[in-house]
């Protein structure tokens, strides 16, 4: 997975091959399967390169059918399913070889002034600099460092706090923001944005469980994922990401997610995935 912030802004240089088709490139990874976050972030990319710039993105809603290959490059085919006054949507289906592994659903809209209002940013959240990082928080939790976290040295992310169970699920918080500067392009901060929201949020759904989410006695994966960007945000500043697990039946666990930055609601997310005990 990318190691830098450059890598992971270069994941999101796609190919244009033909009309609303783009070929997209694929990190050096360790992993069997490449990581949700960046098939999504990569086909939202695809979609974003076939809207006029004026019309930004407020929503996406994303199906992972098959797990992607790091062999072989993904290619994206967007059909514009239409262009109004103020709003165009698109549809795009990812593929590697002939076999569709995600299918996207993505809506833009001109910037336009109305009512206004924000959720507050949660209370008593510790500042980043006195949080741990992640693979520091692992490391003590397991005794070595956990190899598979490196896979997102790109990003800087920072636990506020423990993962705690709650009475309807379990919560976890954590800061995060990429290592370096990004380029001042809304189209990159909103894809780097929907990759980030796919790194923790499905774990909470084991918080309140005595199982661990990264056990080999845990089979998991992403099954569907939606992200509503509410404001423009830059994914090189902190953002707070607040996560909660209301639900888990029948093998899926269902989690939802909160973005702040400086105080205000930034984009929430959805996602259910495949939690099933084995062994």
């Amino acid at each position: 997975m990318p190691a830098t912030t450059a890598d992971l802004i270069r994941l999101f240089d796609l190919t244009e091959v033909g009309t609303g088709k783009f070929r997209g490139p694929q990190p050096d990874t360790k992993w069997q399967r490449l990581f949700g976050g960046q098939v999504m972030g990569q086909t939202l990319m695809a979609a974003m390169r076939t809207v006029p710039p004026s019309r930004v993105l407020h929503s996406l809603h994303g199906y992972f059918l098959r797990p992607g290959s790091r062999e072989e490059s993904l290619r994206f085919q967007v059909e514009h399913v239409r262009d109004g006054r103020t709003f165009s949507a698109r549809r795009v289906i990812t593929r590697q070889l002939d076999e569709v592994i995600f299918d996207l659903d993505a809506s833009f809209q001109e910037p336009e002034a109305g009512l206004r209002h924000s959720a507050a940013q949660p209370d008593g959240v510790p500042h980043p600099d006195d949080c741990m990082s992640l693979q520091d928080v692992m490391q003590l939790r397991f005794g070595s460092p956990i190899r598979m976290l490196s896979e997102w040295d790109a990003l800087d992310v920072r636990l506020a706090g423990p993962p705690l169970p709650t009475e309807g699920g379990g919560v976890m918080r954590a800061w995060v923001r990429t290592q370096d500067d990004l380029p001042d392009d809304l189209r990159i901060h909103q894809a780097v944005l929907a990759y980030l929201t796919d790194l923790l949020l499905l774990s909470v759904s084991t918080v309140q469980h005595e199982v661990e989410f990264i056990s080999p006695n845990l089979q998991v994966a992403s099954i569907d994922h939606a992200t509503w960007f509410h404001r423009p945000a830059r994914c090189d500043r902190w953002l707070l990401y607040d996560m909660v697990s209301p639900s888990a039946s029948g093998a899926r666990g269902f989690c939802q997610g909160r973005l702040f930055q400086d105080g205000e609601l930034v984009a929430s997310c959805a996602q259910e995935g495949l939690i099933r005990q084995v062994g």
